[in-house]
């Protein structure tokens, strides 16, 4: 059984259960001047055990620029279906990447397969993920979904 307590020293209790957790990591080097937002390689797949769930995402990208004039952006999607808006990346340092990082809580109503994914796009030059402008490893990236269970 789950406890909260709430503002007013009352405890709520009987829900926030988690039902699974799933994560994939990227830890490959990725480079884009795209200016649309393009799949990078870094998505999981959950099945909701009940339509009454939530699935809690967490993201953490390792970004870098290839200008560091220039903004690139990241969003996360379930399937087709944006998330968020946006998210802005600037790095004026180009021979590191940064680590940026996101969290949702979605409620897809569904007992079907669901695929979340993050996508980027450039808004001059390039970005890059895990790694930096010299082309040296920096780090990785991961996506988390956990089942919440109503």
């Amino acid at each position: 059984m789950s406890l909260i307590k709430l503002n007013n020293n009352s405890i709520a209790t009987g829900f926030g259960k988690v039902g699974q957790v799933v994560q994939s990591v990227l830890t490959t080097k990725v480079a884009s001047s795209s200016t649309s937002f393009t799949d990078i390689g870094l998505s999981v797949a959950i099945t909701p055990s009940a339509t009454s769930s939530k699935i809690l995402v967490s993201c953490s990208l390792m970004s870098g620029s290839g200008s560091g004039v220039s903004n690139n952006f990241y969003q996360m999607l379930r399937g087709s279906t944006v998330l968020q808006l946006p998210q802005q990346t600037r790095n004026p340092d180009t021979v590191a990447a940064k680590s940026y990082v996101s969290q949702l809580l979605d409620s897809p109503s569904s007992t079907s397969e669901l695929t979340y994914k993050i996508q980027c796009k450039a808004e001059a030059n390039e970005f890059f993920v895990n790694r930096n402008g010299s082309n040296t490893q920096n780090g990785y990236s991961t996506i988390t979904v956990i089942e919440i269970l109503a």
